[in-house]
Order: structure tokens, then C-alpha cells, then sequence
């Protein structure tokens, strides 16, 4: 267990954890935050039955601060999460977008070029192929082509403010899917990992002080109890009670 007379910082002691002993939230992290504030009440109720079996004091008051360390972690984490769920949502409101564009655009393409062979042969380059990568190029290329053939636009009152859109989405499709893939590999994510290894240490501790209460407890029933997971008791009572099958 940790040295209490360290004087290293929170951060550096997280740093410090082993690679293979980091472990990832098993039940939701404001229920192993709130469940580490009712083990704090409940440990020093009972602090002299804890010490008198060998369990270190000051570890009860590292408590609070290893569960609002990991408070923090998790609201960073949160941040990243949340912005990636709005990139996400507005990436699909502008494939969408795009899908229409490119179906007018196409249609006003094929009519302006329609005498020019070689011009209906670079259009069908554009046409051909499928998928939001596809189509994210699509919007930068019928900007470009049309630049080729202004006469023939001109000749059908084209509205250039369809191209100017193109081109727009063109870069704004882009930034979005460099963001959401970014969100995509979050186990690579700083402030993932830094949630992980603030879970990892609050975890330790908290099965530390558990494991003492157990033993000391062991005859009391009533009281060992609070030195478990309340979340997974009725977690794992439901799932259980699922199982029966009814007569």
C-alpha cells in the first residue's frame, strides 16, 4: 500500500502505477466516487476496530482526496467525450447535407456539360465511387471542374453559391473526422489514461480499506456488508433474480 509520508504530488503517485496494473471503471465512476465517500464515513466510524487490525490510519484520510483526484481526471475525460459525441452528431448532419448537395450538383453538372466529352469524362471521375471519404473529396472536386468550363455554367445560370458551399463542406468534413477519429482511439487519449490511472489508485485504496473491514467484521454481518460494493450487490442480485425462471 501507498507510503503516506511521501511527499510526492497525486499526479506523480497515478504516474508511478505499473502499466499492468492499471485497470479500467468497472461500475460508473460517480458510483465509485460516492461509494468511496460512504467507505470514508463508515472507516472512521470504526477507525480503532480497523487499527487494531493493522490497517494504517492516514489511509482512511486519503480517502477524500484520491475520490475528488479522480473527480477531476473524470470531468477531463468528459470534456473530450462530450465534444466528440457533437463532432459526431454534426458530422452526420453534414454527410447529409453534402449527400443532397452532391445529388444537384451532379444533375446541374451533367446538363452544363453535357456536348463536352472529355468534360463528362472528368465528372464521371467524381461520380464514380462511394462512401463519406468519397464524398468529402466529391465537394472539393466539382469546385475545381467547374473552373474548367465557365461558359458552360454561365450558359445555364448556374448558381455558384453551390460550389462555394462545396468547397466549405469540403473542409469541414475534414476537421470533423480528424476530430472523430481522434475520439475513436481515446485508450490513447491523455485524459483516458489519466482517468484510468486515478480510477486505478482510488481502487487500490478502496480494496485495501474493504479487505480490513472484512476481517474485522467477519462475525457482523450487518456491518461487513458495508465494506462491499453496494452498486454491484444489487447489480449482481438482479441479474440473479433474472435467472429464475418462473413456474
Amino acid at each position: 500500500m501507498t507510503d503516506t509520508t511521501t511527499t510526492k504530488s497525486m499526479e506523480e503517485m497515478v504516474m508511478e502505477i505499473p502499466v499492468e496494473q492499471i485497470v479500467q471503471p468497472t461500475i460508473p465512476v460517480k458510483i465509485t466516487i460516492g461509494e468511496a465517500a460512504d467507505l470514508h464515513r463508515y472507516a472512521t466510524e470504526d477507525k480503532e476496530a480497523l487499527v487494531a487490525r493493522g490497517l494504517n490510519p492516514e489511509l482512511i484520510d486519503e480517502l477524500g482526496p484520491r475520490a475528488k483526484f479522480l473527480q477531476d481526471k473524470q470531468s477531463d475525460w468528459n470534456a473530450v467525450y462530450q465534444a466528440a459525441v457533437t463532432n459526431t452528431k454534426e458530422w452526420e448532419s453534414k454527410i447529409h447535407e453534402a449527400n443532397l448537395l452532391q445529388r444537384e450538383l451532379k444533375h446541374d453538372f451533367q446538363f452544363a456539360l453535357r456536348n463536352n466529352k472529355e468534360a463528362l469524362r472528368k465528372l464521371s471521375n467524381i461520380t464514380d465511387g462511394s462512401g463519406n471519404t468519397d464524398l468529402m473529396q466529391d465537394m472539393s472536386d466539382y469546385p475545381k471542374l467547374a473552373a474548367e468550363y465557365p461558359d458552360e455554367f454561365v450558359a445555364i445560370k448556374f448558381d455558384n453559391n453551390k460550389l462555394t458551399r462545396a468547397n466549405a463542406l469540403s473542409h469541414e468534413l475534414y476537421d470533423l473526422r480528424d476530430k472523430i477519429d481522434g475520439a475513436k482511439s481515446g485508450s490513447k487519449r491523455t485524459e483516458k489514461i489519466m482517468r484510468d490511472r486515478s480510477y486505478t489508485y482510488l481502487k487500490q485504496l478502496v480494496d485495501e480499506i474493504r479487505a480490513y473491514g472484512k476481517y474485522a467484521f467477519w462475525d457482523d454481518e450487518k456491518r461487513q456488508k458495508l465494506y462491499s460494493s453496494e452498486y454491484l450487490r444489487i447489480k449482481n442480485n438482479r441479474n440473479n433474480n433474472s435467472d429464475e425462471v418462473e413456474n
